[in-house]
């Protein structure tokens, strides 16, 4: 195990298996990122899914591993592996106990691909409890932001269970939080606006406590800017995720 990994393994058996009720498995194409002790990859495997990969990045963990559980691992970077190409084009789901200092990094990737490709059926994903409660926050909540609206545009997000820390090894300083992403049939932007949703919020986000007013004069013409004047008193966490997503629309 190798600290830069941001490893914290689940070791609390009931845990696991919760984690794999919340997933939709039989049959179905699954990618694990992060088998770490095979926690959930032993149960992943039992709930026989149509094809199963594993990608961990720690070489140092193969001699764990029996020739079996090597079947399923691919040593590889989950940051840099085409899910999609190994999964022969066709849909799967994402289930994983996150490394911590990339998880942000995988969901925007994740966003990504499903905002190409609409090949994710389902993600099934545990984070650090703070940006967990990030992700699923609504509007007028001092947590609701980029990330909250990013990954609304495409899945419909719900809360699974709630992790304490000492159910990890080594027990990392916080509690973690499992999310369950379901894909949406029509995605709440149009694929090629994804970067302008990018833009829009960092630029909204960075100063999230300043009015909303002269943010939408950098990106609306005058013509437009009529139709969101009622929002220029208020502050980015008190709009919806539809505003943006119209916003993209017009820039």
């Amino acid at each position: 195990m190798r600290k830069e990994y941001g490893q914290n393994f689940l070791i609390n058996e009931k845990i696991a298996s919760k984690i794999i009720r919340l997933s939709n498995i039989k049959n179905n194409n699954i990618i694990e990122i992060g088998p770490g002790n095979l926690a959930l990859t032993k149960l992943i495997k039992e709930q026989k899914p149509k094809k199963f990969v594993a990608v961990e990045i720690d070489k140092s963990l193969q001699k764990n591993y029996s020739k079996i559980d090597l079947n399923n691992i691919i040593f590889n970077n989950a940051l840099t592996f085409n899910e999609k190409k190994y999964f022969n084009n066709e849909n799967f789901s994402i289930i994983s106990n996150l490394p911590f200092n990339i998880s942000s990094q995988l969901l925007t990737k994740w966003i990504y691909t499903q905002n190409k490709y609409h090949c994710i059926d389902q993600m099934t994903l545990m984070f650090q409890k703070e940006l967990a409660d990030r992700i699923i926050s609504d509007f007028n909540s001092k947590k609701y932001g980029r990330i909250t609206i990013l990954s609304k545009a495409f899945f419909n997000i719900e809360y699974g269970l709630t992790v304490l820390k000492k159910n990890f090894k080594p027990e990392p300083k916080v509690d973690a939080s499992v999310l369950i992403f379901k894909k949406i049939k029509n995605h709440k932007i149009e694929s090629k606006n994804l970067k302008k949703l990018e833009q829009i919020t960092l630029f909204f986000f960075n100063e999230r406590r300043k009015i909303n007013k002269k943010k939408f004069e950098k990106f609306l013409s005058k013509n437009n800017l009529i139709k969101f004047e009622k929002y220029f008193s208020l502050r980015p966490e008190n709009l919806k995720e539809d505003v943006y997503y119209e916003l993209t629309k017009l820039v």
